[in-house]
This record gives structure tokens, sequence and C-alpha cells, in this order.
């Protein structure tokens, strides 16, 4: 499937989930550099269509145009942890800016594609995954609050 086939920007970002984000963030800024952290709490997103909440430890990285994200799920239920319960610890989701989240959602509904973790925080500040039939995650993010 082609993002821009679909009228989506370039991908402004590669997410990792990691189990332990303090022995990753040295080897990722071994080739990234420096790198800003956070932790977060997502509550009330809609997970696979029930409402889930979870804490995360964020690590981000900048290569050019690109954010390199690292994740690690530090309590709660997210769609992260499909990703480690599967044996995962690596390359997660790719990212769209996108500035109108509606009509981004549309279009890759359109293409089969459905949204599997999501949560609006304000007007024109939500994000979404949508995962294809072959399990490639999406994010679309729309960050236009003022």
């Amino acid at each position: 499937m082609n993002p821009q086939g679909l009228g989506l920007p370039p991908v402004d970002q590669i997410g990792f989930v990691v189990k332990d984000l303090e022995k990753s963030i040295p080897v990722y800024a071994a080739i990234f550099g420096d790198y800003n952290t956070m932790d977060t709490e997502i509550e009330d997103a809609n997970y696979r269509g029930r409402k889930a909440s979870c804490r995360l430890k964020i690590a981000y990285f900048q290569s050019g145009s690109l954010e390199i994200e690292l994740i690690q799920v530090a309590g709660g239920e997210a769609i992260h942890n499909e990703f480690l319960e599967a044996g995962g610890d690596g390359p997660h989701h790719i990212r769209f800016t996108v500035p109108d989240f509606s009509e981004a959602a549309k279009k890759l509904e359109s293409v089969g594609m459905r949204s599997v973790y999501a949560k609006h925080f304000a007007p024109g500040l939500e994000f979404a995954y949508f995962e294809s039939a072959d399990g490639m995650i999406w994010e679309i993010f729309e960050n236009n609050a003022g």
C-alpha cells in the first residue's frame, strides 16, 4: 500500500516498542545522538473497541526530518503490549502527521485498514493507530490544537 497514493504526507516518525527504555536509550543514542524523554499517561483510549488506560515512558530522537520514538509501557493496557507479548522489541509503527484527522482516517478505512488504538485529546489534537490486513501499523496524528 502506497501512503502517497492515499494523499498522505511523508512518514515523519518510526516508532519502536522496547521492553526497557533506560537500557535501549544508549543503543539508539549511539546511532541518532541527542534525545528527549517524557512520561505520559493515556486515559480512556479506544483500544480495539473498549476503553483502556496506560502509562508510557518515551524517548525521542531526530534523524533529519524523521523522528525516532522509543516507547516502553510502564503500566496499564495499550496496543504496545500486544507487540511485546508477541516477542517484539523493535519497529512497531510508522506515523504520518496530517492536517485533517477525519479525512486521513477515511482514506485509511477506504483501503481496509481499521483503527485499533486511538485517543481524541481536544479539537485538533488526536491520534490513531490503524492496522492493515497484514498487521502493519500506521499512525495518523493531528496536532492543530490552538
